[in-house]
């Protein structure tokens, strides 16, 4: 049996799987408290914000500026940073195994995030996505290469929109926005949606709602209605789905999402918590969105509990602050411009205010880890 060389320690072991804006963030809290041995467990080199990722892809920011690298953040805090890729988890034995190497734990955090879903469109795989770094950097290399006049985008959450509104500062190109329900955003409020509309077709994009996608194809669209629409470009911004990891973990779940109970614990684990978007935390009657900044603000909460559980205290219960029945998001519409969301308030204006803000909070959280 392979084993990673990491001497045990009188410290309460926590192994944090993934090191998006969850697990980053849990570290990064977790590492001021006592009593607590941190090892995150990523594959990758960098810490990524992907709430940059449009604005990145528009051009309007650079690699730098939305990354950070892993090491020298957890050398500073203390924390070990193994390159690997969890495979599978012991529950008994309490044994996470990697690609490279096995992992013993105290407690668990799991924070593995989500991937792109394609919901068995056809062709859907083969569209530029900005769902990961690397998507994002091949889709900008294309869009300054190729120059496309005709850029569709399937999908009107907030990265669609955010997307859309960067890429139709360039006059030469004409953004379709693709939605396959009645109105843009519609896990918003309607005021949102009909707030967005507005505002895309003041920028020239063409809006098309209630057309849902067969398939695509190298030179454009087909719908389910057999029309079509020609495009240079096509971008997969429709959804997201459990990691490869969560889908094959035996452990409760609910739509495929790992099932949470008041604590962020996995329901029926006492030694594993579970954080971001591969959670699924309803309390109260409210279900937390699968937001940036609900992954962070639950980051935070677990790194306080985890204290307590090295301190023998109680836990103390996770009060949702962004949940689908009354939804918080900040969304860029250009560069200057943003618009505030809080259930059914919308706030443009002042514009250059919260596009400020906005940006503020996107890049100081890059920073935080530098």
């Amino acid at each position: 049996m392979r084993h990673m060389n990491l001497q045990r320690s009188d410290l309460l072991r926590v192994v944090v799987v993934g090191g998006g804006i969850g697990g980053a963030e849990l570290v990064r809290n977790a590492a001021t408290k006592e009593g607590l041995e941190l090892v995150l467990v990523e594959p990758k080199d960098r810490i990524e914000c992907q709430a940059l990722y449009p604005d990145y892809l528009g051009g309007r920011i650079e690699m730098e500026e939305m990354t950070a690298p892993l090491d020298p953040f957890c050398k500073k805090m203390n924390a070990v940073h193994l390159k690997d890729r969890a495979l599978r988890i012991d529950f008994a034995d309490k044994r996470v195994t990697c690609e490279k190497n096995d992992l013993d734990y105290d407690i668990l955090v799991l924070a593995p995030g989500a991937v792109q879903n394609y919901f068995g469109v056809k062709g859907a795989e083969k569209a530029f996505s900005i769902n990961t770094l690397e998507d994002t950097v091949e889709a900008r290399r294309f869009v300054e290469k190729k120059r496309p006049k005709k850029i569709a985008i399937i999908g009107s959450g907030p990265t669609g929109i955010e997307t859309a509104c960067f890429l139709a500062e360039d006059s030469n190109c004409t953004i379709y926005v693709i939605e396959m329900m009645n109105r843009l955003l519609p896990t918003l409020s309607k005021n949102a949606s009909i707030l967005m509309e507005k505002i895309l077709t003041g920028k020239g994009v063409e809006v098309l709602t209630k057309k849902k996608v067969d398939s695509i194809r190298d030179g454009g669209v087909t719908f389910a209605d057999e029309s079509s629409l020609d495009c240079e470009m096509a971008i997969w911004t429709a959804g997201i789905r459990p990691a490869p990891l969560i889908e094959n973990l035996g452990l409760p779940k609910k739509n495929g999402w790992l099932l949470c109970d008041q604590y962020l614990r996995v329901q029926g684990y006492e030694d594993v918590f579970a954080i971001g978007d591969c959670a699924w935390i309803e309390i109260g009657g409210k279900l937390a969105t699968k937001t940036g900044m609900e992954a962070e603000i639950q980051a935070k909460h677990t790194a306080r509990n985890l204290a307590r559980v090295a301190k023998g205290t109680d836990l103390k219960p996770y009060s949702i602050r962004a949940s689908t029945e009354s939804p918080v998001a900040l969304i860029t519409t250009g560069c200057g411009c943003a618009v505030g969301i809080y259930g059914d308030l919308c706030v443009p204006i002042p514009k250059r205010i919260i596009y400020t803000f906005k940006s503020w909070i996107d890049k100081s959280f890059v920073k935080r880890f530098k």
